[in-house]
């Protein structure tokens, strides 16, 4: 690009043309395309001869009326200057890279050229300089057949409805499924160990096992309910401890369980001896057995509380 413009600059041709004000210029213009297509770019070069001693500016700017026109000439960067003198004359070249927009003859719209010499100030006009600018369309563009037209786009509105239903419905399933999850997990929770064990008793004396002649096995199911609350309601008890271990672990509850050992000794005899037992014996036993284990039950209530409200009174 550089060595293009070197080129052009040596190359511009000069012709003889008066400043305004009398001063002898010779002014040269070289394009560096004689016909260029709408928005191509190219170099226009400038070449002024001027007595020695003279002051040559160039114009750095298109003339008004082309900037502000959206089809007029556009000036592209900044212009290359070079300056040769010799002993008789001033000798200037300026390159610009200029740009059309519109086809047929168009002017460069650069400014005047001024210059300054013993006090005079002349203008070289470049009103008469321009060049070419031929269409990027078909030479005959009535022969091009355009498209056809879209259809038009048709807009239809959205029907809520079925989407409205369908999350009705979503919610709907979602609530019942909630409801099964909590009833199944409520039906599948363990009961507290007191109302399990009331619920056992109700149980096995709605069996009447007394009234058909089976007192032993009455007496051992109802010790074998009161074994299992004292094994889920005290930690130092287990289930699988004997009789006789039961006792010796159950020192917290003894205060209220003084008939525990007694009890469990009687039901022991019954299991492993098979001794047999009056109704009314049987009886007694399964009182025993209920209740040891509301005693127990109330003591250990009564120490919860106790240990509530130590625990806010610290």
């Amino acid at each position: 690009m550089f060595l293009r413009l070197a080129l052009l600059l040596l190359q511009a041709g000069t012709v003889t043309q008066p400043a305004t004000s009398g001063i002898p210029v010779q002014l040269g213009v070289t394009v560096s395309q004689d016909t260029v297509t709408v928005g191509q770019r190219f170099i226009a070069v400038l070449r002024v001869r001027a007595p020695r001693g003279a002051t040559i500016d160039f114009p750095a700017t298109v003339d008004s009326a082309s900037a502000n026109a959206l089809t007029g000439m556009e000036l592209i960067g900044k212009p290359v200057v070079a300056a040769l003198s010799d002993s008789t004359s001033q000798t200037m070249s300026a390159a610009y890279r200029l740009a059309a927009w519109d086809v047929g003859l168009q002017r460069l719209a650069l400014t005047d050229i001024v210059v300054r010499y013993n006090g005079q100030v002349g203008y070289v006009s470049l009103a008469g300089r321009g060049v070419f600018v031929k269409s990027v369309l078909p030479e005959d563009s009535a022969l091009r057949v355009p498209k056809p037209a879209r259809p038009v786009i048709g807009i239809t509105g959205f029907n809520w409805r079925p989407l409205l239903l369908a999350l009705l419905v979503l919610a709907a399933l979602l609530g019942i499924w909630r409801i099964w999850i909590w009833y199944r997990n409520r039906r599948n929770a363990p009961l507290d160990p007191y109302d399990e064990a009331q619920e056992e008793f109700a149980r096995i004396e709605a069996m009447q096992l007394v009234e058909a002649g089976e007192g032993e096995r009455h007496a051992t199911l109802m010790s074998d309910v009161m074994r299992e609350y004292l094994a889920r309601r005290i930690p130092e008890i287990e289930r699988s401890l004997t009789s006789s271990e039961l006792v010796a672990a159950s020192g917290r509850i003894h205060s209220v369980a003084s008939g525990l050992g007694e009890l469990l000794w009687r039901t022991d005899l019954i299991k492993f001896a098979r001794i047999g037992l009056a109704p009314g014996e049987a009886t007694s036993l399964a009182a025993a057995s209920r209740s040891i284990v509301e005693k127990v039950e109330d003591y250990i209530l009564a120490e919860e509380e106790r240990e509530k409200q130590e625990a806010k009174a610290a």
